[in-house]
């Protein structure tokens, strides 16, 4: 059988990937043909989502075995024709695991016959970039260095003789070390 997945993202409108895989293909070699050609660094972990008609998360499968007991579902341990039985299941390939960035994927339809290996049918537009770029929004520094501000938060016993604990070091802080 051959599985054709179409990829797309929330964060760049123009892309679409578009993959064949024959179904004895594990989700390793999925991952990897991702990785590949989407010039993504492959030391970072991450994980494919079967989800529900809604996006909604339903199962895991994990680059390396997480579970304490190993029996999570790991890429290389499973063939796509293990996990996706028919047109329209929809996974989620996340890709930065720390800002819960993703490719929404659809296997589009199942054919008869066999691939030697994966190939990519369409790749157009402008892939998301692997790592967000975050922007911090920063109150101004005086706001950052107020002392009043952390001292209303942290409350009173903490606002005096705390550094009574510790003592003077004077001119030779080396005889304490």
């Amino acid at each position: 059988m051959i599985y054709f997945f179409r990829a797309i993202s929330n964060e760049s409108d123009d892309f679409l990937f578009d993959l064949a895989m024959g179904g004895s293909a594990t989700f390793l070699d999925l991952h990897q043909r991702i990785q590949q050609h989407l010039n993504f660094d492959t030391a970072q972990m991450t994980s494919f989502f079967l989800t529900d008609e809604e996006w909604q998360k339903e199962k895991e499968i994990t680059l390396l075995d997480m579970s304490d007991g190993g029996e999570g579902a790991v890429m290389d341990a499973l063939k796509l024709e293990d996990l996706l039985t028919a047109p329209k299941q929809r996974l989620l390939y996340a890709f930065d695991l720390f800002a819960e960035r993703v490719l929404f994927m659809e296997l589009t339809h199942i054919t008869e016959g066999e691939l030697d290996a994966p190939r990519v049918v369409r790749l157009e537009g402008t892939p998301p970039p692997q790592f967000a770029e975050e922007e911090f929004d920063f109150e101004s520094e005086e706001d950052l260095m107020d002392d009043d501000l952390y001292a209303d938060e942290l409350g009173d016993e903490f606002s005096d003789g705390f550094s009574d604990d510790f003592p003077d070091m004077g001119e030779d802080p080396d005889v304490y070390f």
